[in-house]
């Protein structure tokens, strides 16, 4: 793969694959599309958006897509042009979907038909530009004609988006203009909205420069041996880091087939497996273990499996061990690995490959990348001691979004002027330089790989006057899945629970993502406190399904309300 040098992705993208001339990089259901096909929709995207709309290096477009092929069509053509992505989660409740466009100043909006509806007062009132992409855009000529029916229906169902343009129509109407690819590698190409590594919502800046990057640096551990033939399944979404420079941005540099998949459906995954040379998988434990729970898992296809990584979350050894047992058993070169990262540094910044690993290890750092363990004072600790997990590097990103733009917002410099993503995640190095993940320091709670950050919702949840103290933890369901749990304590005795844990639950719904919501809320006299009289969620948290429920002192009342 060539060295990025001075490219936008787009630039990176075609300069990868222009030695493999014309082959297949996407499919949309049975059907097909060459690099030449996908490449000219790019252009033509990028004339619309330059042309029609008017958009110039540095302004911010809202990309609020799953994964599609008009999703990283979009990515590609407002690259090009030098436009912002900000990638929003779909499934966001419109209120924070508007305030996240109007916060980064957004000038336009991409949207899928079938996820419109609840967005549709919320688009007018915002009177943007809405581009509105359809299942049928790329289907194939019979698939088209049923799901063009549906999407007839829908739109007659659906309320009507005033200023609205069909992707279809845009990339048809610009077919045959083409604008200069006007990126700046080290401008800002993305938005990310994290975390942060302090646990509050912030939105990441990323440039060109270290989304290629990580892929340049990872490509080494393996690559497509044959362009268009080899496929990957991209599950992980473009607004998650992981899914967007890693699953998408380097399968496509490395010129495989891409299958954008909406959303996980283990029995489809399976399939597509089966009925494609699927070399690579990257995604979260939980998705690897409904895979395997799928009857027809244990086939010969995995054979083909060269390149799989799990992230997102800590991945229990046996997990590994028991899908690389399947590995083994049809003699499939790869194996699962556990890797490491976070958004601030592009992703993946550490990880075990397939012949460099040691068993619950993160691995060692990529090439090019720094990584060390520091205590709360910024100093070094010595090997084995657990403490800070710090990053450098070109894939780190510019800052956190600030109003008046200025880079750096979130990055620790040291005294060398050598500057450091702090994680606030907790790890140690052991003496052959491999790290170990031992827990985070931030309050950050992972549900199916989506981080949920207890502090927001606790906040919000204080403007009820019945609210007097609130905690959001982890938990686990009776099935041993992990959930939200809610414990509560309130300001009056005689008030109506039932009620009180209803308003509660719908605030939650109405601001943050369905994976914020709890499964349980447990009523409590009074919540447990640290030494500094703080509300001690480390007794409330259940770190594993075999460890009981949070049981107050003796006297103190304790109450489960179901969910």
């Amino acid at each position: 793969m060539v060295e990025p040098k001075n490219m936008s992705c787009y630039a990176y993208y075609k300069a990868c694959t222009d030695e493999y001339g014309e082959y297949y990089c996407q499919q949309h259901f049975n059907k097909w599309f060459s690099n030449t096909e996908i490449i000219a929709d790019m252009d033509a995207l990028a004339a619309y958006m330059r042309i029609e709309l008017g958009l110039q290096p540095g302004d911010v477009y809202s990309v609020f897509m799953p994964t599609t092929v008009q999703s990283i069509v979009a990515f590609y053509a407002l690259n090009k042009v030098g436009v912002i992505v900000n990638f929003i989660h779909p499934l966001l409740p419109p209120d924070v979907v508007k305030e996240t466009i109007t916060s980064l100043h957004s000038k336009g909006v991409m949207i899928l038909d079938v996820l419109s509806k609840k967005y549709t007062d919320m688009l007018n009132d915002l009177g943007l530009p809405v581009l509105v992409c359809h299942s049928s855009d790329y289907a194939n000529i019979f698939a088209e004609v049923g799901i063009g029916l549906g999407e007839k229906i829908l739109k007659k169902a659906f309320p009507e988006i005033n200023n609205r343009e069909e992707y279809r129509a845009a990339v048809k109407r610009f077919m045959k203009a083409n604008v200069k690819d006007h990126c700046d590698c080290d401008k800002t190409a993305v938005y990310l909205n994290g975390g942060g590594t302090t646990g509050k919502s912030k939105t990441i800046k990323l440039t060109s420069r270290a989304i290629n990057e990580i892929v340049y640096r990872m490509s080494k551990l393996d690559r497509i041996h044959r362009p268009g033939e080899e496929a990957e399944v991209i599950v992980l979404p473009l607004f998650h880091c992981f899914g967007l420079s890693v699953a998408m941005h380097m399968a496509m540099c490395n010129g495989a087939r891409l299958i954008p998949m909406m959303q996980f459906d283990a029995k489809l995954f399976n399939k597509l497996m089966r009925k494609n040379c699927v070399v690579g998988i990257l995604g979260i434990p939980v998705m690897f273990q409904k895979l395997m729970k799928e009857k027809h898992f244990d086939n010969k296809c995995l054979k083909n499996l060269r390149m799989s990584f799990c992230g997102g979350d800590d991945a229990p050894q046996p997990l590994l061990d028991e899908f690389n047992s399947y590995l083994e058993k049809y003699g499939a070169v790869g194996r699962l690995r556990q890797g490491y990262g976070l958004t601030e540094v592009g992703s993946v910044c550490c990880t075990c490959t397939n012949w460099d690993y040691k068993p619950n290890s993160i691995g060692r750092p990529i090439e090019g990348v720094i990584m060390d363990v520091w205590d709360d004072d910024c100093n070094p600790v010595p090997v084995g001691e657990i403490g800070e997990l710090v990053i450098a590097g070109p894939t780190i990103m510019q800052g956190y979004y600030t109003e008046d733009g200025h880079d750096g917002e979130g990055l620790y410099t040291d005294k060398n002027g050598v500057q450091w993503v702090r994680s606030g995640d907790l790890g140690y190095r052991d003496e052959d330089g491999y790290y170990f993940f031992s827990g985070r320091k931030k309050r950050v709670i992972i549900i199916s790989g989506y981080n949920v950050y207890p502090s927001d919702i606790e906040k919000k949840l204080s403007e009820f006057p019945f609210v007097k103290e609130s905690c959001c933890v982890k938990g686990f369901s009776k099935e041993g899945k992990p959930i939200i749990r809610l414990f509560v304590s309130y300001n009056d005795k005689e008030g109506d629970r039932e009620i009180y844990k209803r308003r509660m639950l719908e605030c939650i719904e109405q601001n943050f993502s369905k994976f914020s919501v709890p499964k349980d809320v447990v009523e409590l006299d009074k919540l447990p406190e640290t030494p500094l009289m703080k509300v001690d969620f480390m007794k409330l948290t259940q770190n594993s399904p075999d460890e009981p429920i949070y049981t107050p002192p003796v006297g103190e009342k304790k109450s489960l309300l179901p969910v």
